[in-house]
């Protein structure tokens, strides 16, 4: 057993860390008389954007300057018809493939050929966006919400740390990836991925990228960068969401070339916006305490409940909680791992 994953909350399953906010949860609706009352926050997306929101719908909306090329395949055809939309759209390899509706990073993929591409086509049933790939250094999240007032507050920075290995000379790859906490538990992936170098020694000093994608289920590090919170990152956000004006709580993910150029507006692209389901992900920084972990996250569920039960004032309609377990069970029932091909 990997005691490091087992012993630290960060790598505890969600619904296992979640469990004292299930609690909170039911108090919180209870006092409310609504099951689903988040679902009156951020009416551009289903369920407040709680699941089942498309990230097309509202990264259409943001201007170009800001979000990387992206296509929307709603339905795989042909290669043919494939290679002539990438065209169209100025889309060349490597990029991101992530289904329009996805969670918590399942099933986003760095595809580098287009024999992968289709691969991935093929399995992942359902739309998906196919996005020009953004190789800024710098991965970050920030979370805010509009107050009653609308006035913007930023409550968490998060900034993400891709797993690099670093070769000793002595290990292979494959005992690199073994003896690693963050990445152990996917070998057999890595193992597809890294086939031709998986038995070779890694150079003392050489680096590599083993996870390009910013999922902490990947081996990314989430690291506590609310230090660079300031006035510049406040009034982008506020430029930033006059293009989604019925926008209340969430959180924007984007890559910056630096956080001096994300100052001047510069070298900035957005990945996707996310909605009341959105975490602090500062709380997963190694450092952070359980207890700082849970008090974060109880006073992020209490702004979303005083959100709703402001606009619950003026608005009374809410989904049922049939329609939402409904809801759920969509997520749900699209689990599952294209099968893609690296060689």
């Amino acid at each position: 057993m990997n005691w490091k994953r087992f012993l630290h909350y960060e790598f505890w399953p969600y619904w296992v860390f979640y469990i004292p906010a299930y609690f909170y949860y039911f108090y919180l609706a209870i006092k409310l008389k609504r099951w689903v009352y988040f679902s009156v926050l951020n009416p551009c997306m289903k369920f407040g954007g709680a699941f089942l929101s498309s990230k097309h719908n509202y990264l259409k909306k943001i201007p170009t300057e800001w979000t990387p090329k992206t296509l929307y395949i709603s339905d795989f055809n042909s290669l043919e018809t494939l290679t002539s939309q990438l065209e169209d759209n100025s889309l060349t390899f490597p990029l991101i493939a992530k289904p329009d509706m996805g969670e918590r990073g399942r099933n986003v993929e760095l595809i580098a050929t287009l024999k992968a591409l289709e691969q991935y086509l093929e399995t992942i049933n359902q739309p998906v966006l196919l996005q020009e790939y953004i190789d800024y250094p710098i991965e970050i999240g920030i979370l805010f919400y509009w107050d009653s007032d609308r006035n913007p507050h930023i409550t968490s920075v998060g900034a993400k740390e891709f797993c690099k290995l670093t070769g000793d000379g002595i290990r292979t790859l494959e005992t690199l990836v073994k003896d690693h906490h963050r990445i152990t538990h996917r070998k057999a992936i890595l193992k597809k991925r890294f086939q031709t170098q998986w038995h070779q020694i890694i150079p003392k000093g050489k680096q590599l990228l083993v996870e390009p994608i910013g999922n902490h289920n990947r081996g990314t590090t989430f690291l506590d960068a609310r230090e660079h919170k300031s006035k510049e990152m406040l009034d982008w956000i506020k430029n930033c969401l006059e293009h989604l004006p019925d926008f209340d709580y969430g959180r924007i993910d984007l890559k910056i070339e630096s956080w001096q150029a994300f100052k001047n507006n510069k070298g900035l692209k957005i990945l996707e916006i996310n909605g009341v389901n959105s975490e602090p992900i500062h709380i997963y920084d190694p450092s952070c305490s359980i207890w700082s972990a849970y008090a974060s996250i109880f006073e992020h569920m209490h702004i979303i409940y005083t959100l709703s039960k402001n606009k619950l004032n003026t608005q009374s309609k809410t989904p049922s909680l049939f329609e939402f377990i409904s809801g759920a069970r969509v997520v749900l029932s699209k689990k599952g791992t294209p099968q893609i091909s690296y060689s």
